[in-house]
């Protein structure tokens, strides 16, 4: 996309003498995620230029700048979607309810014990890798997400905020689901992260089971296929079985 001289000119100053792609992006990172405040939906459409000004929005405006400034300055992206599970919450589900009456059941994506989250992986040309970047968390790299995302320390977000990842797809250029990355980021990558400690557990097959079943029924939401609300019970035996890995898998670091 065109930007205003301003805006153009703003970013050139963000990047200036950063000679490599991912220094770059840190630098964009960096900017977004230190000056621009998370705001929760308001469900109104806003240009990145608009948002940009603002330096405020959601999890989804905050991934169109991180996207379209990315692209401005030759960095390739990809959207990611994620349905995570949440501490309980009754305005939720009857807000999802409402929209899910009219306008379809792609409004279960969120609900009582679970939400929706949309973040940006940007390709790494020197790696040939795709790289979590998400401002909304402050999260940038891989070794960062995991620790952050999904790891069992006392600073991570499902310690600190009870929101754990279950579905997580990528986009490709006409929007329509083009990976299931799942299994990628919640079971390859989080068993290394612990060492192969995960996969000698007694839960990790329910895990493995469980992230599958839920990864599917999450694309079938997304594609207005199904209504996730019919499986709060299988999130809250997710939530329960992360708490049950966790005790597990620290006893054994022990």
């Amino acid at each position: 996309m065109t930007f205003s001289i301003t805006i153009s000119n703003q970013i050139s100053d963000r990047i200036k003498g950063a000679k490599e792609d991912n220094e770059r992006v840190k630098r964009i990172f960096s900017w977004i995620n230190d000056e621009f405040e998370w705001i929760e939906t308001d469900y109104k459409e806003r240009t990145v230029e608009e948002i940009l000004i603002r330096q405020a929005g959601n999890c989804a405006e905050q991934a169109k700048v991180v996207e379209k400034v990315l692209n401005h300055i030759g960095i390739k992206t990809r959207w990611i979607l994620e349905i995570n599970s949440q501490p309980e919450w009754e305005d939720r589900q009857k807000f999802s309810e409402n929209l899910i009456e009219k306008d379809g059941n792609f409004y279960s994506i969120f609900g009582w014990n679970h939400n929706d989250h949309r973040w940006i992986e940007y390709y790494n040309k020197d790696s040939n890798l795709w790289i979590p970047i998400d401002t909304a968390f402050g999260v940038f790299g891989m070794k960062h997400w995991l620790e952050t995302r999904i790891s069992f320390s006392p600073e991570s977000i499902p310690t600190s905020q009870q929101i754990i990842p279950f579905c997580i797809v990528a986009l490709d250029s006409s929007n329509a689901i083009s990976e299931e990355l799942s299994s990628f980021y919640l079971i390859e990558q989080f068993d290394k992260y612990y060492n192969g400690l995960l996969s000698q557990s007694a839960e990790w097959a329910e895990w493995k089971m469980l992230i599958n079943q839920l990864t599917e029924l999450g694309i079938a939401t997304y594609n207005s296929q199904h209504n996730l609300h019919k499986n709060q019970d299988e999130i809250k035996q997710f939530t329960n079985l992360y708490s049950k890995l966790k005790k597990e898998v620290l006893t054994g670091v022990k």
